[in-house]
């Protein structure tokens, strides 16, 4: 049995009989067990009744001043605190637990929904502890990950919870048709469909960028910027600061070289990120299948390679793409 997981499940067959089995223990044995434990787990127990919270304070936390001393710490401990709580979030921002909102989805609509810290928000540094999964039309935040994968475990049956994960886990279409948009060449209809999954109690999205030639036919050309995740890019003049930047350009060149319609798979070196791309004359189709990460803090290694920047997780090319599942998806018909 794994010694982190066994006071856990005392503590939880306790709850559930009036008589407090992990008490019956030694103390020896107790000191044991509590010894293995990170901070912020001596502090869940702690927490737990006047006899443990005696035996942790006397034995680990008195003398030691402030015991969660990084953030990381601090927010670890909110997140467990947080497990059962559907109703809260926790912010890496203010390191507080924050009241849910049910309409605050990855679909941005107004400032209103915004916690008052202004967690989330758009142009912050690149490894800050509030970047967003950044898509435009759709920019999924830390909280809305972890509430989708919260409410996915919980199956609270409570209307405002059901409404809430229905809500955070419904696909969403954007189209970009500006003629002046950085994005496309003038001519080009472009729209971005995303598809949000919990698989295994991971959070995945795919997404499928669309562009049509409307008015001038679809090339490598055609798509003047493109960014899939922090480490893949097309015609990347946005992102060469970035040193571990890995340019699309040469598999959009594969793609357009091979029979129309014949999907080019390729993967991201440096985070859980699948793709394929396909052309024709017609249309190009890119297409983006990302591991976020299960339910953790914003320092777990999936978020901060995928988001932060400042891990690097490998993977199996398609790896993502086949746990995602068969998606008939039909965004990209506009």
């Amino acid at each position: 049995m794994d010694i982190l997981k066994f006071p856990l499940r005392l503590l939880r067959r306790a709850k559930s009989k009036p008589q407090t089995y992990i008490l019956q223990l030694p103390v020896e044995i107790l000191l044991e067990i509590f010894e293995y434990l990170p901070p912020y787990s001596q502090l869940l127990v702690y927490q737990a009744c006047r006899p443990l919270r005696t035996l942790v304070h006397q034995y680990f936390l008195a003398g030691k001043g402030n015991v969660l001393a990084t953030l990381e710490d601090k927010l670890r401990y909110l997140t467990h605190l947080a497990r059962s709580t559907p109703d809260r979030w926790v912010c890496a921002k203010c390191c507080k637990l924050h009241q849910t909102c049910k309409w605050d989805t990855p679909v941005y609509r107004g400032a209103y929904q915004l916690p008052a810290c202004r967690d989330g928000i758009a142009y912050v540094p690149h490894d800050s502890e509030c970047q967003t999964l950044s898509n435009v039309g759709y920019s999924a935040s830390h909280r809305h990950i972890e509430l989708t994968l919260k409410y996915s475990r919980l199956k609270s049956k409570k209307k405002k919870h059901r409404t809430h994960l229905q809500r955070l886990l419904a696909p969403h279409h954007f189209e970009t048709q500006s003629p002046r948009s950085i994005s496309v060449a003038e001519g080009i209809l472009a729209q971005s469909s995303f598809y949000p999954k919990v698989v295994d109690g991971r959070y995945l999205l795919h997404t499928v960028r669309t562009y049509l030639g409307a008015e001038t036919p679809v090339s490598p050309r055609s798509i003047k910027f493109l960014q899939i995740c922090p480490h893949l890019h097309s015609l990347g003049g946005f992102c060469r600061w970035n040193n571990m930047g890995i340019d699309l350009d040469t598999v959009f060149n594969m793609a357009f070289s091979a029979p129309p319609n014949t999907p080019i798979f390729s993967s991201c070196p440096a985070c859980g990120t699948d793709i394929s791309i396909q052309f024709s004359p017609e249309r190009a189709v890119v297409c983006a299948w990302q591991d976020v990460g299960p339910e953790a803090t914003v320092y777990d290694p999936d978020w901060e390679a995928i988001v932060r920047r400042t891990k690097v997780v490998y993977h199996d090319a398609g790896s993502i793409r086949e746990l995602f599942g068969q998606h008939e998806h039909n965004g990209e018909i506009f």
